[in-house]
């Protein structure tokens, strides 16, 4: 089974799946259920491989069942081996990322969900920083900020969902006469929970092109 789905596309049919059990729990009338669906399926079934027996599977259970939470997260858990995984840097690859950090805080790949995750992000509490790799222009690229300690409820400028924000800053430009430009946005705290609710690609590829280093002209 080759994995083609992206953790973007994944969430999406996650989410998809999700707003189907919410009709299924608030509506009676079949007509209307019956439309509900049609349109989920409209969406997903172009993102599934098809000729893949576990997406074969998961439409003709979703087309049958009236589904619960439980139910539904229990059809969507086979699809997980098609989804695309975050490679999971070595501590070498991340220091490479990262070669102005002296003393860089690694994260816990243990308690990531590699399926689920279209960026890796994750916070350093002792220097209020919070770094991020995510793939730009065909690679991937590692940035650095300042993340403020107040967090506010607004929406996240990398999955457009209102949410836990912080405000993330990071050095764009120096002069090198002791001048810096800082860029940023506000973005989810928890960058797993980012994650999971990022279904577009595209606002993160503009954040880091707000966020990332200027090369020196």
């Amino acid at each position: 089974m080759k994995p083609t789905i992206t953790t973007y596309q994944y969430n999406y049919i996650t989410q998809q799946v999700d707003d189907l059990v919410s009709a299924e729990l608030s509506v009676n009338d079949k007509q209307v259920l019956a439309a509900v669906l049609a349109k989920i399926l409209d969406r997903i079934t172009p993102l599934l491989p098809m000729d893949e027996p576990v997406a074969q599977t998961f439409v003709t259970q979703l087309r049958a069942e009236r589904l619960t939470r439980a139910k539904a997260a229990k059809l969507i858990a086979p699809l997980v081996p098609l989804v695309i995984p975050f490679p999971q840097l070595t501590s070498k690859q991340l220091e490479k990322l990262f070669r102005k950090v002296k003393k860089l805080k690694q994260p816990s790949w243990s308690a990531m969900h590699l399926h689920e995750m279209t960026y890796l992000g994750w916070n350093d509490g002792g220097s209020q920083k919070k770094y991020l790799v995510a793939p730009y222009q065909g690679r991937l690229i590692g940035i650095q900020g300042e993340l403020a300690p107040q967090t506010v409820k607004g929406v996240c400028a990398i999955c457009q969902t209102i949410g836990n924000v912080a405000l993330f800053l990071s050095t764009t430009k120096s002069s090198g006469l002791g001048t810096y430009t800082k860029k940023g946005n506000y973005i989810c705290r928890d960058s797993a929970q980012c994650n999971r609710q990022l279904t577009d690609p595209q606002p993160l590829a503009d954040f880091l092109t707000v966020v990332r280093p200027q090369r020196k002209k």
